[in-house]
């Protein structure tokens, strides 16, 4: 029979694939979707020559023009919105939103998986008390399946083994809580993997950014147009931002779940504890049937 646990797991891992390739083909469609961008100087720059009245002020005024051209170009790049902006960022932002979506499985299902009523619910204790001091084992074995948490499961187990000694029912009830306790840390696990992740990528996004940008700067000779410098640079700087504003959500998701994980297995080793002390240390306890 396969565990509510397992059953998540495969479903998250199997449908991870599908959501990843719908969401890639969206985003590389919403990439490749023109973009309003500014006009190059060259295009805005009139073909005829502008009349002046002083024609040795003929240079001074063609630099006034291609400056004011340049601050325009600058305005524009600049006023853009954040999806334009996410567009400018290419290939790697696509990454980048694609690992976050990647994540973002993982978080859902630790939100829905990682509650106390799937650990530990209230008043199983006491019922599991009640039940062995009325000396109905065969409903405690079978509590596993009526109420399915990690710690039913634990019960049912020292239910079929109550004739073992203390020692060794202790032993197998910790193997039993540290097994179910990995699993919820290992479903928490890609979170802190996409939190590292995000940051090395944003900062390859940047480093090919400034690449082309000083590329494109180099072919225009000297300093080229201080217009494409700028708007370059911002570019390239588009990922870094964004690989940071993704890695911290989710790192702080990260050490949340497995801060939640940890104050459940507590929680759930002092329970088992001290229902051992009671059915196998109390006087009595140790003629179970």
């Amino acid at each position: 029979m396969i565990s509510p646990m397992s059953f998540c797991i495969a479903f998250s891992y199997r449908s991870v694939f599908t959501l990843l390739l719908l969401l890639s083909l969206s985003l590389h469609a919403f990439c490749q979707a023109p973009a309003a961008t500014a006009p190059s100087p060259s295009a805005s720059r009139p073909t005829a020559p502008v009349p002046n009245a002083n024609p040795a002020a003929g240079p001074l005024s063609a630099a006034a023009a291609r400056s004011q051209a340049a601050q325009k170009e600058v305005g524009e790049q600049f006023s853009r919105g954040w999806g334009k902006k996410l567009q400018a960022g290419g290939t790697t932002a696509v990454v980048q939103l694609l690992v976050s979506m990647f994540g973002a499985i993982f978080v859902f299902e630790r939100i829905f998986n990682l509650r106390r009523n799937k650990i530990i619910p209230a008043g199983l204790g006491a019922k599991a008390r009640q039940l062995w001091k009325d000396g109905d084992f065969e409903q405690l074995e079978n509590l596993e399946k009526t109420t399915p948490c990690t710690l039913s499961r634990a019960i049912s187990w020292v239910a079929r083994h109550r004739h073992a000694s203390y020692g060794d029912v202790s032993m197998g009830v910790a193997d039993i809580i540290a097994q179910e306790l990995e699993v919820h840390h290992q479903l928490a696990y890609p979170m802190g993997v996409v939190a590292t992740l995000e940051p090395l990528l944003g900062l390859l996004g940047m480093i090919l950014g400034m690449i082309q940008t000083f590329e494109v700067v180099a072919l225009a000779g000297a300093l080229g147009n201080p217009a494409q410098l700028a708007g370059g640079i911002s570019e390239a700087l588009i990922t870094t931002g964004l690989g940071l504003a993704l890695a911290i959500p989710f790192l702080s998701l990260f050490h949340f779940f497995k801060s939640r994980t940890n104050m459940f297995g507590s929680r759930l080793e002092k329970e088992m504890t001290g229902l051992l002390s009671d059915w196998f240390l109390s006087r009595g306890a140790t003629d179970a049937p």
